[in-house]
């Protein structure tokens, strides 16, 4: 009788951890979930599937501009080793983290992240020292957009990675700007569109001013 009762005993405790491994199964893989689904889903798609998402507005370093929903900045330096020029703002379609890659002058941990149907856009500013007039930083232009730039050394830094990119340079409020639009290949029309339409609502302080001479 007492070997019957402990038999039971023994069932019921197996039975119980069985209950909780699975549910701890359930719980990672409904974690998981998500976040993997974000990325497969165009950006287009979950802004009309979220109607409540609302704009950001970004402040950093004496630039502000929106953000359209769906799209985030970057919670910490892209390119932390680099001295000049220096990163000012990164934002772009997916969460946006550093990790070191093969160069620390290129943002290569957020291009090898850049999806299908991705965008991205970073600026970095010189120093003090650059002439007026450079011919690397004519003054902003009235809009922004495809026609400006070209292919940068990016691709060679991220070589696993497949997107199209932009690398131009502006001047605005004396200050003088490196600025790197990326797409991926799939990236849709309107996505392309919102990544330059945060470069035209693009608002510099001209009381902010670099604290670092130009290395040239």
């Amino acid at each position: 009788m007492r070997a019957a009762r402990v038999g039971q005993a023994v069932t019921v405790v197996r039975s119980a951890w069985i209950v909780v491994a699975l549910a701890m199964a359930g719980c990672a893989e409904t974690g998981a979930a998500p976040e993997q689904a974000d990325r497969t889903v165009p950006l287009e798609a979950r802004q009309a599937a979220s109607p409540d998402l609302a704009s950001v507005t970004v402040r950093a370093h004496g630039l502000t501009t929106e953000l359209p929903p769906g799209w985030q900045a970057a919670g910490e330096s892209l390119t932390p080793h680099l001295t000049d020029p220096r990163e000012e703002l990164a934002v772009g379609t997916y969460p946006l983290r550093y990790r070191q890659t093969e160069c620390a002058h290129m943002p290569g941990s957020a291009l090898e992240a850049l999806g299908a149907g991705d965008a991205f856009v970073t600026l970095e500013e010189r120093g003090l020292g650059v002439p007026d007039g450079a011919a690397d930083f004519p003054s902003r232009p009235a809009r922004f957009g495809p026609a400006l730039g070209g292919p940068s050394e990016a691709g060679a830094c991220a070589p696993g990675a497949q997107f199209s990119d932009h690398w131009f340079g502006f001047s605005d409020a004396g200050r003088h700007f490196h600025v790197l639009v990326a797409f991926g290949p799939q990236a849709s029309a309107e996505v392309q569109r919102q990544a330059w339409a945060i470069l035209d609502g693009l608002r510099v302080d001209p009381g902010v001013v670099p604290d670092w001479q130009s290395s040239g």
